[in-house]
């Protein structure tokens, strides 16, 4: 029994069982079935699975029949406990993998009228509350009023509890672009965020990019009304900001700063205080920007800036949006963003003070410069003053620019007009202009135009009006200015109008200058330029230049001329006439002739000049980059004086050739009549050159010959043209002296070899110059030198003269020493010069036989003559009287009048001879030596030493006087005033009468005494009348003797003129009558040692007296006398001193 019960309970619970699952799986799948249909009718279900432990449901691959929202999943799994199944409240869990949910609130209302299959209907209303949830790799994207919004990597985590949500939430990869935002921002976020009623608590909301990051925090409470108080930390870009509150133009930089977010007005404000310390605003770097951002909901908002460039000073900026546009205030504000926005270039450092609008897209602007407008430095931008109206539709780009009175570094103008940027303007500028060039690159940069005219400079009032087409615009140019600069000239003053059109130009302009004045015609367009010059004065060493021609012609001309430029090609033709031009600064007169420059080739088909009183005519042409040359020129009557004071002579000369230098030489010959080099003069020069111009320098060779003689020279000169520079040799043989010494008589020829090189006005010389002959007169010397040869080397002003060697007076002499040469002649020398046994007659009727050396120095503009002279022998012919006088009839230079350079001379000569000083004269005939120093200036020069005469004769009273002594003393060294210490012996009768002379020159004291002693008077008388004279007459005596004295004074021109040694005229008294006659007595020393005397009576010829006298030697001598009665008497005279 218990078995069937058992068994019986057992098939009861089995049926229980099986009723229990069939009525479970009937319910689940009438379940199951309820929820698939419900769900189809929005979603498509891939598999719906339910379990009963634990009770969950699992959806797989739901997909959402609708596109907005699109949803889908990979799985949703709905859990609830067992116990909440037996609850009022059925609280579950929810997972959802993989969920991608898209909607676009702006797309929704246009599909909701066009589809009822638009959104999913939610076909569920379960008894249901989610208490929790996991979603994992959610994808979400939503476009909403409020912006774009799309996050991937979604994992969160909420739970819901009564009246609380606790939400975690995270996304590897979310864009943002919220409002008007053009451009998203990506990154990562973290947020966690409760509620609590209708309170919902940000707590972290965190979202983190490459190089961008923002942070909110705050609580959003939605009671009756919501209410906003969101605090964020931002580090955003410029661009996303600006763009949030679709602001314009271009942004670029970082901005760093806080954001309040508050609704307490009533409406959403927004305050946010920014720095950006690299703000760039269309492209311009504006520096560190700070500032606020306000921003009300409906109202607009407004932008606060400060900018502060380090290189400038404060810039503030005020921007105001609303419905209605942008609105601006500036101060001290740089337009270079607003401009670049524009795509207009602005080359102003100024800034502005202003207001601005933006409506639609419509931009004005009132901009106030107020720079101080100074001269514009080089390669810096331009500042103005004054105030512009600029209005800017910026979808059409067109520009419209008002201004008057706008002072800038290049004038004061007024602007006016509009620009259809990249279609066609119509601009005003005028006014009176500084800077023509200035104002033109102005215009240039800011309409991106180059024009094609050519180049205005200078300063004057000018008008320009640009019209047309934006990129090929038409220029109307009407100017006035002074000074002003056309193409290449600079001119005083030029006028005129140009024309751009259609892309040529044409023009008139008339030029006033001191270098140029004239009318110049203009033509240009894209193949080139033609400008017609009627020139009434043009200054060719300026103009030429300016073509970039190198030609050494200068002075002021006329004529009509051609310019002409096609691409770099320039030439330019024309007919020249002048009065008066300069060529290789030399004064041409009466120039005419054709003027062509082309390819490089300055080329004068016909050209004639007077040159000095002579013609030149003929062609020529120099290629100045092909070195090409074609000359045909001849020259007739050129006078060479007037090219410098050294030149004398009158020249002809040809020169032709055709060819390229370098490997050509035009050639040509020429001919010198009466020429004059510096110090050669020869009656005429021939001779033969040729010259080759390369790389801008000119080379000349010349050979020729100077007439008469055969006189050779060769000389190279090389002279470039493009500095002040020449070099050059010269060398030649001149068999002549003539050439070179103003006087006549050398013999010799002359060696030289010169090279010069350095400046034009003071070139470095070097050189040497050998000489050599048989004969040199030297002027106002009695002799010259003979069998001479020397050799000096020549240092620019400096010649050293290594040897000197010649024959002087049958001695040897040599010299060497060094000459300094200035501008006023020589300005330092030190020549020394050597003697042996010179045979000279210095003056006439003088002779020495000497040694010596004598130096020669010029220093600091004195000049001193040093050295010293030993004579063997001198001889001294001349009397006392006569004068000295270097130069001699036969040597004379002709110069004798002219101020010697030497005038300054000082001395410092000593004059030495032991014995052999001769003197022989009407004096007497003596022996001597000397020992003098002559020092001080030539012109009165100061001579100390002594004289000593040791032997001789002197004559007095028709008496020799044996010299016993004499000695003349220099002493005084300020006046030549010598002592003098002479006496004498001779013999009269049976007398023996002793001279002496002592004293200086200047206040002498004769003594005389006897042997026998007799007074004063008789010996005298006995001197004269060759007796003595009674007492008794002693007053006759006297006077006797003072006649006798006188009459030998006056009887010495007589003697002069005679050739006489002696001619007397003494009184003389007859015998014992006391009567007094006249007695003439002449004499002749026949030799050195033999003379002949006679005297005879003027009264009656019978008392003749006759005397011979022959020394036989020093104390000897015979004397033969015939007396007055005709008696003959023969002495024999021995003298011997005790």
């Amino acid at each position: 029994m218990s078995k069937w019960k058992k068994r019986k309970g057992l098939v009861a619970v089995i049926l229980v069982a099986v009723f229990l699952y069939l009525a479970l799986s009937l319910a689940r799948s009438f379940f199951l079935k309820q929820v698939g249909n419900r769900l189809q009718k929005s979603f498509e279900i891939g598999q719906i699975e339910l379990t009963y432990l634990p009770p969950a449901l699992t959806i797989r691959n739901l997909r959402s029949k609708g596109s907005n929202p699109a949803i889908s999943l990979d799985s949703l799994r709905v859990s609830i406990s067992i116990l909440s199944l037996f609850s009022k409240e059925k609280r579950v869990g929810a997972e959802i993998e993989h969920p991608v949910v898209s909607y676009n609130e702006k797309a929704r209302p246009v599909q909701a009228k066009s589809s009822s299959a638009g959104g999913p209907n939610w076909p569920l209303d379960l008894p249901l509350l989610i208490e929790s949830g996991y979603i994992h790799n959610g994808q979400f994207s939503l476009s909403l009023k409020q912006g774009d919004f799309v996050f991937k990597g979604v994992s969160a985590f909420f739970r819901l509890e009564t009246g609380r949500l606790n939400l975690m939430l995270r996304s590897n990869e979310m864009s943002l672009r919220p409002l008007a935002a053009k451009m998203p921002v990506s990154g990562q976020l973290e947020t966690v965020i409760n509620t609590r009623g209708r309170i919902i608590n940000i707590n972290r909301f965190l979202f983190q990019g490459e190089d961008s990051a923002l942070r909110v925090e705050g609580q959003i409470n939605s009671f009756q009304t919501t209410k906003v108080n969101l605090k964020a930390l931002f580090n955003l870009d410029t661009a996303f900001i600006m763009s949030v509150f679709n602001l314009p133009f271009q942004w670029a930089g970082k901005a760093t700063g806080q954001a309040r977010i508050s609704n307490e007005t009533g409406r959403l404000v927004v305050d946010v205080d920014y720095k950006a310390p690299d703000l760039s605003l269309n492209q311009v770097n504006l520096g560190l920007v700070e500032g606020q951002v306000k921003v009300e909901g409906g109202k607009g908002g407004e932008v606060l800036a400060e900018i502060k460039n380090s290189n400038r000073p404060v810039e503030k900026a005020l921007i105001r949006f609303n419905s209605k546009g942008v609105f601006g205030e500036f101060t001290g504000f740089h337009l270079d963003p607003i401009m670049k926005y524009a795509s207009v270039p602005w080359p102003v450092t100024s800034p502005v003070w202003g207001n601005f609008a933006l409506n639609h897209g419509q931009l004005t602007a009132s901009a106030e410069f107020r720079d101080r407008v100074e001269k514009r430095p080089a390669d810096s931008g331009r500042s103005f003053n004054g105030l512009v109206n600029v209005s800017l539709n910026i979808p059409k780009l067109d520009l419209k620019l008002d201004s008057r009175d706008l002072t800038s570094s290049f004038g004061r103008l007024n602007l006016k007009g509009q620009i259809v940027i990249g279609k066609n303007l119509d601009l005003s500028i005028g006014g009176q202009f500084t800077d023509i060039k200035e104002a033109r690159e102005f215009a240039e940069i800011i309409l991106n135009e180059k024009f094609g005219f050519p180049e205005i400079k200078g300063s004057g009032r000018s008008t320009i009006v640009i019209t047309g087409d934006y990129y090929h615009p038409d220029l109307d140019l009407n100017f006035s200015c002074s000074p002003a600069s056309f193409e290449r000239f600079d001119v005083t003053t030029a006028r005129g109008e140009v024309e751009v059109k259609g892309g040529l130009t044409s023009g008139k302009v008339y030029v006033i200058d001191k270098t140029f004045q004239g009318e110049i015609n203009l033509r240009s367009d894209q193949t080139g330029t033609e400008a017609r010059i009627v020139a009434e004065r043009a200054v060719l060493e300026n103009i030429f230049p300016l073509l970039e021609v190198s030609f050494p012609l200068k002075g002021s001309t006329s004529g009509n001329f051609i310019y002409r430029t096609e691409g770099p090609a320039v030439s330019f033709e024309g007919e020249f006439s002048s009065p008066e031009l300069y060529l290789l600064s030399t004064r041409i007169e009466k120039v005419s002739g054709q003027l062509l420059w082309k390819d490089n080739t300055i080329n004068f088909p016909r050209i004639t000049f007077n040159l000095n009183k002579g013609t030149v005519s003929g062609k020529l042409a120099l290629g100045l980059t092909d070195n090409s040359y074609d000359f045909d020129l001849k020259a007739a009557g050129v006078e060479l004086s007037p090219f410098s004071a050294s030149f004398a002579g009158r020249m002809e000369a040809v020169l032709k050739g055709q060819g390229i230098f370098g490997q050509d030489r035009p050639h040509g010959d020429f001919t010198i009549e009466q020429a004059t080099v510096y110090f050669i003069k020869a009656s005429s020069v021939k001779g033969d050159f040729n010259l080759n111009f390369l790389n801008n320098n000119l080379n000349l060779e010349i050979k020729g010959q100077l007439l008469p003689g055969n006189n050779n020279y060769e000389l190279k000169l090389d002279i470039p043209f493009d500095r002040d520079f020449i070099r050059g040799e010269v060398r030649g043989e001149l068999s002549r002296f003539d050439f070179l010494l103003p006087w006549k008589g050398a013999i010799g020829s002359i060696s030289f070899l010169l090279s010069f090189e350095g400046p034009v006005a003071s070139p470095e010389l070097s050189g040497a110059v050998e000489v050599k002959g048989s004969v040199l007169p030297i002027p106002g010397f009695a002799h010259a030198l003979n069998d001479f040869s020397g050799l000096a080397f020549i240092k620019n002003s400096q010649i050293s003269i290594r040897s000197f060697e010649a024959i002087l007076g049958g001695g040897p002499i040599k010299a060497s020493g060094e000459l300094s040469f200035g501008e006023n002649g020589v300005e330092e020398a030190d020549i020394q010069l050597e003697g042996r046994e010179m045979r000279l007659s210095v003056f006439e009727k003088t002779r020495v036989v000497a040694d010596g050396t004598i130096r020669f120095l010029r220093q600091g503009g004195k000049n001193i003559l040093e050295g010293e002279l030993s004579f063997q022998e001198v001889w001294w012919g001349r009397e006392l009287t006569e004068k000295l006088a270097f130069s001699t009839p036969a040597y004379s230079s002709g110069n004798e009048n002219r101020k010697s350079p030497l005038g300054d001379l000082n001395l410092n000569l000593r004059l030495r001879a032991n014995d052999n000083v001769w003197m022989e004269n009407s004096l007497g005939r003596i022996r001597a030596r000397l020992d003098l120093t002559i020092s001080g200036p030539a012109a009165n020069p100061v001579i100390t030493g002594e004289i000593d005469a040791f032997s001789g004769t002197v004559y007095f009273q028709d008496r020799d006087f044996k010299v016993v002594r004499g000695r003349l003393s220099f002493f005084n060294p300020l006046v030549i005033d010598p002592y003098i210490d002479f006496q004498g012996e001779t013999y009269v009768k049976d007398y023996h009468v002793v001279f002496n002379l002592t004293g200086l020159v200047s206040n002498l004291r004769p003594e005389f005494s006897s042997s026998p002693p007799l007074p004063q008077e008789e010996i005298l008388s006995l001197l004269a009348l060759g007796e003595s004279y009674q007492r008794r007459y002693s007053v006759d005596a006297t006077q006797m003797s003072t006649a006798s004295l006188i009459s030998s004074q006056l009887a010495r021109g007589p003697e002069n003129l005679l050739s006489l040694d002696s001619l007397r005229l003494d009184p003389f008294i007859m015998g014992s009558t006391s009567e007094i006659t006249a007695r003439l007595t002449v004499g002749k020393r026949l030799s050195r040692n033999f003379s002949i005397v006679y005297s005879t009576n003027l009264a009656t010829q019978r008392e003749e007296i006759i005397r011979v006298e022959w020394d036989l030697g020093r104390d000897l001598s015979l004397v033969a006398i015939r007396d007055e009665v005709g008696r003959i008497s023969l002495d024999l005279k021995i003298r011997k001193r005790f």
